[in-house]
């Protein structure tokens, strides 16, 4: 037993320690961001329960945030490999939670649907930025471990942003979580220049070191194995966001759960990464295990809809909900790592930014299939659909992982 926890102990110690200083304040980047993070999860249940808008026309509204991470990701990625990714990070935190503040004055489908893109396509720029900043400070041996950090500062953030969030919105109005919401998104940008101005040189200066370079490197759409592990995991994506749209939705609808349980929910699901994910995947990775926690983590996405075909029960949305974060604790880290090591450095960020575009795609067609197909076949059947889906993901994963273990560094 004494052996059980000093090597519990010591997993934990090994699995934060060694970080550099870059990668710890953009830990403390996202952390600050996602603490207060009110306006997503709660964005489907805002646009039908406050607003009123139909099932079909909400998936409308919530894709314009995924074709505003589209540009964005595209955006963002190109100029990191031009100007450096530091300055898109700042850049897009500021500008995204300016308009993200705005989106509550909008009442009517068009308004609406402007302001949801405008601040996806400035707010979701930094992602393919965040990416090609870890991928400057650490080996590829240990990105996999960089990017569980950050995820754990997001995770920390979501564990209390949605409880809160619910409770403020059931409480109080949902004007306040966009205020909280883009005033964090300021926050963290001016946080990230003040602490980066004296690396991000460095970090502009190695993209255009490796300029010479890129006449030598595919595109990431002539790169036939990593256009594969995209098709692949955006039907992951696909079904994951169901999660952050059509979940909560059902939750409420027909399960009669409102916003407080939903924040709950969400919120231990953002505590079990917080406690399990960082350990795990620096296990994986010391083990070199990736391959079968990839496809595990798809299997448990499926695993995750069977409760919603059972009767309604507190008790199986926690359990449908465990599956979910176990799933992404084993998938999200280790694929972004997947991705993020077949960059070339030359192209990092253009490929970066191709793998963020897969997942604005899981954005947009997500909530507008998604919510769309509840509207004519209803719930079950829709989760019947997505248990298929992540299946055939699972078949696809494994071939490609099997195509990636053959192919030379």
């Amino acid at each position: 037993m004494v052996n059980f926890f000093s090597g519990t102990l010591r997993l934990y110690k090994d699995a934060y320690s060694g970080h550099p200083r870059e990668i710890w304040v953009l830990v403390m980047l996202t952390l600050i961001n996602r603490m207060g993070m009110m306006v997503l999860p709660f964005l489907t249940v805002y646009l039908t329960t406050v607003l009123h808008f139909p099932l079909d026309e909400a998936g409308l509204l919530i894709s314009a945030f995924g074709f505003g991470s589209l540009g964005g990701s595209f955006i963002g990625g190109k100029l990191s490999d031009k100007i450096g990714a530091n300055k898109v990070i700042a850049l897009s935190l500021f500008l995204g939670g300016f308009f993200l503040m705005t989106i509550q004055f909008a009442h009517t489908f068009s308004s609406l649907y402007a302001l949801i893109f405008t601040s996806s396509l400035f707010g979701e720029a930094y992602r393919p930025a965040l990416m090609v900043a870890v991928g400057n400070y650490v080996p590829k041996s240990e990105s996999g471990r960089a990017i569980s950090f950050i995820r754990l500062a997001i995770n920390i953030g979501f564990s209390l942003a949605p409880a809160i969030g619910g409770f403020i919105a059931a409480t109080f109005s949902y004007s306040w979580l966009f205020w909280i919401d883009g005033t964090t998104c300021v926050l963290a940008a001016t946080y990230f220049w003040i602490e980066s101005r004296n690396w991000s040189r460095r970090t502009i200066n190695r993209a255009e070191n490796l300029n010479s370079l890129e006449e030598n490197v595919r595109p990431p759409y002539k790169d036939w194995l990593y256009v594969f592990m995209l098709f692949s995991s955006f039907l992951y994506g696909f079904v994951f966001i169901q999660w952050f749209h059509s979940v909560p939705v059902f939750i409420k609808t027909d399960w009669g759960f409102d916003e407080r349980y939903i924040g709950l929910l969400m919120g231990t699901s953002g505590f079990l990464i917080t406690l399990i994910e960082m350990p795990a995947i620096h296990s994986v990775e010391k083990n070199r295990k990736i391959n079968p926690s990839i496809l595990l983590g798809v299997v448990l996405l499926a695993f995750s809809f069977i409760p919603f075909l059972l009767p309604s029960s507190l008790f199986l949305a926690f359990m449908a909900m465990f599956f979910f974060t176990i799933g992404e604790i084993f998938y999200l880290p280790l694929i972004n790592a997947t991705a993020l090591n077949m960059s070339p450095d030359a192209k990092r960020g253009e490929y970066m930014s191709w793998y963020w575009m897969m997942w604005s795609m899981a954005h947009i067609t997500g909530p507008t299939v998604g919510l769309s197909f509840i509207e004519k076949a209803g719930f079950s059947t829709f989760w019947s659909f997505t248990i298929l889906i992540t299946m055939v993901s699972f078949f696809l994963h494994h071939i490609f992982l099997k195509k990636l273990e053959n192919t030379p560094p």
